[in-house]
């Protein structure tokens, strides 16, 4: 302790030791180059943190580890301290100065090391400016799919609203003129016939309004809902479903439904496999030939050429003229049978479904033989 009050007491004492310039055999030239070199790296020292600390100020809310920027301030400004006192020395032998400012710098670089340390794993979560610009053009590619897949749904939506307000528009009108007719009916007392067929005439009109708005709700939840639900799902499984819930439909006409499936299981959003196959399943009995009973495949296999799953499902059906159609078979409310009812909109559902996954669908169809659609997972 006595050692220690020693070196307190006489901190800025020097009489204990000649000026390093008496210390050895300097020559001029070697004194003053370790003093010139010596002021040197301090005024460097010096200069250095300044920057800092001026970047710092103008980008406070932007750079990170400021903590450790502060440590490093004072590590670099401790070592500078170390090398001017180093060339007060030749002149001022302030040797337990020096000492202090070595201790000091220790503790200093050792506390700078810790900290760095701990922020190591979060520094190298940081992104390269080569890593911000791919994160920026993938983002900017995402944003223009987006723009691209908005404008689309806006024109959709446009048509939609056009269609649907005009196919509103025609059964409730005629649903008002039933309705006046009905009125007078009762007052001039007529059968019980002409009632009776009016008012299945009114209940006609009233679902084909409720199909548009059906419909309508289809195309507000395919936007909202993207079927994000992906599990394995069984095919076999999901067409079952779909002829147990539509027994009725398939035995009143004689449907004859086969399906080999070389994949029994894919990858995919259950609802939206059983959305896609019952379109195509049900379509395929409501536009039947009159001359045939309606006959069914349904096919599955794996394309190695490709490497993805598909599906196919085959009908002897009236199919479709592609000379005429091709382009507009998946348009919202495009229908090419206009003597069976329908809203036109199943095939659009699922085109649109379809392609949301990274799918696409493909068609081939000869008039009165029938249509195959593919679909590509």
């Amino acid at each position: 302790m006595e050692q220690v009050k020693e070196f307190i007491t006489q901190l800025f004492g020097t009489e204990s030791w000649p000026a390093r310039w008496f210390c050895g055999q300097w020559s001029d030239f070697h004194g003053w180059l370790y003093i010139s070199s010596s002021i040197a790296i301090w005024a460097a020292y010096f200069a250095i943190p300044l920057i800092l600390i001026c970047l710092l100020y103008k980008r406070k809310d932007s750079i990170p580890f400021q903590r450790v920027f502060g440590l490093f301030i004072l590590f670099i400004l401790s070592c500078g301290s170390t090398h001017l006192i180093d060339a007060i020395i030749f002149w001022h032998p302030i040797y337990r100065i020096s000492a202090l400012a070595l201790f000091f710098t220790s503790i200093i670089s050792w506390i700078t090391v810790i900290a760095l340390f701990k922020v190591i794993p979060e520094a190298l979560t940081l992104k390269s400016p080569n890593q911000l610009d791919a994160i920026v053009t993938e983002r900017t590619k995402q944003l223009a799919v987006a723009n691209d897949n908005l404008t689309r749904l806006n024109k959709d939506m446009d048509n939609f609203i056009y269609s649907a307000s005009h196919d509103l528009k025609s059964p409730l009108n005629n649903i008002e003129g039933l309705m006046n007719l009905l009125k007078t009916e009762i007052n001039n007392d007529s059968n019980k016939e002409d009632i009776n067929d009016l008012i299945d005439r009114i209940y006609a009109s009233t679902t084909k309004a409720k199909t548009t708005i059906v419909s309508l709700t289809d195309i507000v939840k395919l936007q909202s809902n993207p079927y994000q639900d992906i599990e394995e799902v069984e095919i076999r499984e999901i067409i079952k479903e779909i002829l147990f819930e539509n027994e009725i439909l398939v035995r009143e006409n004689k449907a004859i439904i086969i399906f080999t499936l070389n994949i029994e299981r894919i990858a995919y959003s259950k609802q939206a496999l059983k959305s896609i196959l019952y379109n195509l399943i049900i379509n395929a009995i409501k536009y039947r030939s009159p001359d045939r009973d309606p006959m069914i495949e349904v096919h599955s296999n794996y394309n190695a050429f490709t490497k993805r799953n598909e599906i196919k499902v085959k009908d002897n059906g009236l199919g479709i003229d592609l000379n005429l159609y091709r382009d507009k078979i998946f348009n919202l409310f495009k229908r090419f049978h206009e003597h069976i009812e329908g809203s036109g909109i199943g095939l659009y559902i699922i085109h649109k479904l379809i392609e949301s996954k990274g799918g696409k669908i493909e068609v081939e169809s000869t008039v009165n033989a029938g249509s195959t659609f593919k679909v590509i997972f």
